[in-house]
Parts: structure tokens; C-alpha cells; sequence
């Protein structure tokens, strides 16, 4: 058995540091199936042309994978009897809607451009203030993604939140890995004012544990889980918090059930991507920004994070 897996992480290995090496990846990469982890590995520099390597367990802004995690604990409550999905959460706006993006509230990355960071981001704390202020549109209307929905949820879900193990939200002036914005550090911004929709901190093992939980039914039951992972349909893979998706991979026979978080904060981006069927996690951190790295996206068939989930779930 030992030996199996030793093999097993090899290859794996292989076939990841051959991708991360085409993709001149600066960050970090972990891959595990079931509880084992088979890879969890830093690769590049931290700065461009920089001396110092990344190396696992770094501690990342987690970024919009906070709002997987903050979905996962309002299914709890729901789970639990604590409310519906369509009941209101804030006046005439329902938990689904909040979830979903469909809550017609005021966008923060609309607020005036300070240096290349909207000014609400440059706050010591979410601006509440602004997110409850004159809605833009009725609730259910159109997707808009928008970082007050989760902020109101975390809100709503009230202020002692216990987080994941090993994962903690920002504190003032805290930013984890620095990133990098076409080649240069990124301008100047406030993790904490993230909040709820992206202020969370961890590592690469720490999420890996949230997504085996999650995955093996310690932080949901199968009925609450299926909901959090259904898609909302209408020609949309949007769930609650994530996307879930059949993707076609190279080397595949059949399409794999993806369920993908995204997350890009200043220089920073983080992929979180769980194969429920096949007993898999891959989670990629990367302290570029979309303009110096690009994962592209599955259904392209092609870049990055195709070739990835390719070399890992059919290698």
C-alpha cells in the first residue's frame, strides 16, 4: 500500500512539474486523492526574477474561495433548521439570491479607482454601510457578481463564525503572499475589507482539509450537500458559492464532475477544484496576477488548468 502510493505520488509529480514548467508557474500546487496528498509543492520565484523560491504551506489569501467556504456554512444553518434557502436575509433579499448573485445590491468594485484598487477595498474593514445603501436593482433579477452578497451573508450568519481549521479571516494590514501585477507589486490594497467575500487566510493543506470534509459529508449532510452543488440551471453552472460543471479532459473517455472556486485578489489568484467522483483535489495558488498568468478555463479545452486536471485526473 505504501509503496503503491509512493509510486503513485511520483508519477503524479511528474506529470504536474511538467505542467507548472510549459506554464512558468511562480506559486503553489497540491494534489490529492482521498485523504492522501500525492503533491504539495512551491514552484518559481516569489518575485519576478526574484532568488527566493516558493515552497509549500506558504500562507495564502484564500481570495473568492472564502465565498465556497461561507456557502458551505450557510447550508450548515440551513441543514440544521436555522432558515431556508428562500427565506429573506435582508429585507426582500433571500440566502439563495445572496449566494447566486442575484440580489441587485450596490457593486464595491464600482467605487472610485485609487491607484488601480476600487477605495472600497482600501478600508480597514467592509464598508456594511455601502452595501445596504439604495439598491441598483429589484432582488431576482439578473446575475451580477458582487462582493456585498457575501458580505451581507457573513453578516447575517453573525460575527463568531467558526472558520475551518487552520483558516482565519484577515486582520488589519495582513496580506499573506505578496502578488505581483505585471511584473511590479501590486498596488496597495486592504485584505481585511474583503471580508466575508474574500478575506480568508490558510494554506494550501488547510483548504485541502475544508474540501475533504466537505467531500466526505463531516461538515454536510448528502441532501444539504447535493443542494450547495446543484446548479441553478437555465443554461448556468453557477451553484452556491462555486461552479459545477462537466468538464472534458485529454486522455478522459467521459466528462468529470468539476466543482471550481475562482479567486483573484490584487497579484494574487487562487483555484480550488474538486473531482467529487473520482476522490480528487487540485488546488493552484499563484501570486501573479490574470494579466501575467492566465489558467484559462476547462471548457476551452486548452491552457493552463486544462492541462492540469488533464495530467492529474487522466495521466
Amino acid at each position: 500500500m505504501i509503496v503503491a502510493l509512493a509510486l503513485a505520488a511520483a508519477a503524479v509529480a511528474a506529470r504536474v512539474d511538467s505542467v507548472a514548467a510549459q506554464a512558468k508557474l511562480s506559486g503553489e500546487i497540491l494534489v490529492a486523492r482521498g485523504d492522501s496528498v500525492l503533491l504539495d509543492k512551491g514552484y518559481g520565484a516569489v518575485a519576478p526574477d526574484g532568488r527566493v523560491m516558493h515552497k509549500a504551506g506558504e500562507r495564502w489569501r484564500l481570495a473568492s474561495v472564502t465565498k465556497q467556504v461561507v456557502a458551505t456554512l450557510v447550508m450548515r444553518r440551513v441543514a440544521a433548521g436555522g432558515f431556508g434557502l428562500d427565506a429573506p436575509a435582508r429585507g426582500a433579499i433571500s440566502y439563495r439570491q445572496l449566494l447566486t448573485h442575484h440580489s441587485g445590491l450596490p457593486n464595491p468594485d464600482a467605487t472610485p479607482d485609487t491607484g488601480g484598487i476600487p477605495a472600497f477595498y482600501t478600508k480597514p474593514k467592509p464598508d456594511l454601510a455601502y452595501c445596504t445603501a439604495k439598491p441598483i436593482a429589484a432582488p431576482g433579477g439578473a446575475f451580477s457578481y458582487n462582493n456585498c452578497d457575501y458580505l451581507l451573508l457573513g453578516a447575517a450568519l453573525g460575527p463568531r463564525l467558526a472558520w475551518p481549521g487552520g483558516m482565519a479571516m484577515a486582520r488589519p494590514g495582513e496580506i499573506g503572499v505578496p502578488g505581483y501585477v505585471g511584473g511590479k507589486p501590486e498596488p496597495r490594497l486592504s485584505l481585511a475589507s474583503f471580508g466575508a467575500a474574500g478575506g480568508l487566510m490558510g494554506t494550501a493543506r488547510a483548504l485541502f482539509r475544508f474540501d475533504r470534509d466537505l467531500m466526505t459529508g463531516k461538515l454536510l449532510p448528502p441532501s444539504a450537500l447535493a443542494e450547495l452543488w446543484k446548479p441553478e440551471g437555465g443554461r448556468s453552472y453557477q451553484a452556491l458559492g462555486q461552479w459545477v460543471f462537466p468538464g472534458q479532459l485529454k486522455g478522459c473517455g467521459a466528462a468529470k464532475r468539476i466543482v471550481q472556486r475562482d479567486g483573484e485578489i490584487g497579484g494574487v489568484q487562487t483555484r480550488n477544484y474538486i473531482l467529487p467522483d473520482d476522490d480528487l483535489v487540485v488546488m493552484v495558488f499563484t501570486n501573479r496576477g490574470s494579466d501575467d498568468f492566465s489558467f484559462g478555463e476547462i471548457w476551452q479545452g486548452k491552457g493552463f488548468a486544462y492541462d492540469l486536471l488533464s495530467a492529474v485526473a487522466c495521466g
